[in-house]
């Protein structure tokens, strides 16, 4: 599609379809995944508050045994050689059982407590009777003389659940204490119902199921095949899992108890825990397929009314391009199209005011360079050289006058060219030793002027005669103001880093006052502290300023009476085929 309108229309039904789907998808897949993880924990939660129950009514029973075995009375009776039916034999046998019914009050779980020994004796509460083959079956399992509890499951008395301690007498087993749990004792574990549908089954540690809470749940009438095959499946991860038995699709929670070893196994069809996840499924779809028609109508009339506006928008910038800087779009909305061609026009107006305002500043740029080249050379300066050479020529018969007319042509040669803003510092050093050739006959020798460049530094490029005005106000105002003062002036140049370059200038004469300095800095005394060519410092950091940059300059610090120093910064910019002569030079 070429048009603005069909790429809209395209690109709605796109993105709104690849929007909303997986959205759909994705919300349907969360809250499935939220009920299931929901459903995992409580029924978590419940099979551990009952496997916590379990385990506190196991324990309280095992203290109630371990009362009984550590009783002396019983283990004396045990062990006495009084046989029934004798008076001292009811005497004793009454006593033990009182014992061990006041050990069972108030427990509602207990059914029965008794007390074998490997003599024959036994001592029981209660009405219901465990078979003395049962109790002679449990004397010859050599594993339940270990002193500690053990928990056995009674499978002819309707999974009746039996804890077992033994009875020691000088270390040695004598006899057993069986405590025997209600028949409901299990069913009033674990009949929980966390969720609406689900079962709840018990295996213990053999692999056999105990018990389980329906009878015929969900149909399926066969419930313990069906709790020993999900129990018999691999798990690798805790929580909640999914297993299909039959065809249909369960979540089931499996908790071993770390007590006794025995597994508890919910479990919940996923028809009954995602019901009102599958009603929000039907929902989502019809909602989709109307919010995708509403869009779709929405989208075309959206997008023509969007494409018209624009298209009047593009006729107007063809006709800025064709030269018409006036034309302005005419739409006047408050929608983004309207914000743009607002801002068009606003561009384009100052486009214009920039045009005209480049224009003047290049006018005015050309006419401040020309003036500047004007004053390279102070007219001053140009008198003292001239009044140097006639006072010479009068004088003496020498070179040296030749050697100053020289000098003052170079330097007037390279102020006057204006094909070259910025030159090698080498080319500005020896403009500099021809202003100090000159200015040695003036100052007879009293100022020493030593110059020291680093040999990286000297094809790095500066504006022209930017060292000759700092160098004259040194002379002029460092020494100049003492004609009887001698010193010395120090050029150095070296690198800084990896990107400056840095001149400094230093002299020792008279220095800068405070007032000065001040002066400086605000541009109110230039005057004051400039030299012979009508330049001065000022000049000299905006020429830089402009020709490198903000971040380059100059700047001044001194001591009156002391020293002066004028450091010059420089970017290392160099021209193209620079020359690399070392320059190591002292003029005296």
């Amino acid at each position: 599609m070429r048009t603005i309108q069909g790429k809209m229309f395209l690109a709605f039904s796109i993105m709104i379809c690849m929007a909303i789907i997986p959205i759909s998808y994705s919300t349907y897949r969360n809250a499935s995944h939220v009920i299931e993880d929901n459903a995992t924990t409580f029924i978590s939660d419940s099979i551990r508050r009952a496997d916590e129950k379990l385990r506190s009514t196991l324990e309280e029973a095992d203290q109630i045994a371990k009362l009984i075995v550590t009783r002396d009375m019983v283990a004396q009776s045990l062990l006495s050689a009084v046989a029934a039916p004798s008076y001292e034999w009811f005497q004793e046998k009454k006593l033990v059982e009182d014992y061990i019914a006041s050990m069972a009050t108030y427990k509602t779980y207990i059914q029965r407590i008794s007390v074998v020994g490997y003599n024959g004796k036994i001592f029981q509460n209660g009405f219901a009777r465990i078979s003395q083959t049962k109790l002679q079956g449990l004397l010859g399992q050599e594993d339940l003389q270990e002193n500690r509890r053990h928990v056995r499951l009674d499978a002819s008395m309707e999974n009746s659940i039996l804890l077992v301690r033994p009875l020691l007498a000088g270390g040695k087993s004598i006899g057993l204490c069986v405590i025997e749990f209600n028949t409901d004792f299990m069913k009033n574990v674990f009949e929980i119902q966390p969720l609406r549908g689900n079962l709840i089954g018990v295996v213990d540690d053999q692999g056999t199921v105990i018990y389980h809470s329906g009878s015929n749940w969900g149909g399926i009438s066969d419930l313990t095949s069906v709790i020993e095959e999900i129990y018999r499946e691999p798990r690798t991860e805790s929580g909640g899992r999914l297993e299909t038995v039959d065809g249909d699709k369960y979540l089931t929670v499996q908790i071993v108890s770390d007590l006794i070893g025995w597994t508890t196994i919910g479990i919940v069809p996923t028809s009954e825990l995602l019901r009102e996840v599958h009603q929000i499924r039907r929902d989502m779809i019809l909602v989709t397929v109307l919010v995708l028609l509403a869009v779709h109508i929405v989208s075309i009339v959206l997008s023509k009314q969007i494409t018209k506006n624009l298209k009047r928008l593009h006729n107007t910038m063809k006709r800025v391009r064709g030269g018409q800087l006036k034309a302005r779009p005419h739409i006047h909305t408050e929608d983004e199209v309207g914000q743009l061609s607002d801002m068009f026009s606003s561009m384009m107006t100052h486009v214009q005011e920039l045009m005209e305002e480049t224009e003047e500043r290049g006018r005015q740029k050309r006419e401040a360079e020309y003036r500047a080249l004007q004053s390279q050379i102070n007219p001053h300066f140009l008198y003292n050289t001239l009044n140097t050479i006639n006072y010479l020529s009068k004088i003496q018969q020498v070179p040296n006058i030749g050697e100053i007319s020289a000098a003052l042509v170079e330097l007037m040669r390279f102020a006057v060219d204006q094909k070259r803003d910025l030159i090698p510092i080498r080319e500005e050093l020896e403009l500099l030793k021809r202003y100090l050739s000159i200015q040695k006959y003036r100052f007879l020798d009293r100022v020493t002027v030593s110059i020291d460049a680093e040999e990286s530094t000297l094809d790095c490029l500066i504006p022209k005669l930017v060292l000759q005005p700092i160098v004259e106000n040194a002379l002029l105002h460092g020494f100049g103001i003492s004609p009887e003062r001698e010193g010395r002036i120090t050029i150095k140049s070296y690198c800084r880093g990896d990107y400056d370059v840095i001149i400094d200038v230093t002299d020792n004469g008279v220095g800068i006052s405070k007032e000065q300095m001040e002066a400086i800095h605000q541009h109110e005394s230039e005057g004051n502290v400039q030299g012979g060519t009508g330049i001065g410092i000022s000049n000299v950091k905006d020429r830089i300023r402009l020709s490198f940059g903000e971040e380059y300059g100059l700047s001044i610090v001194s001591v009156p009476g002391i020293l002066t120093t004028v450091e010059l910064r420089l970017p290392q910019r160099k021209e193209k085929g620079g020359r690399n002569d070392g320059m190591e030079d002292r003029i005296h």
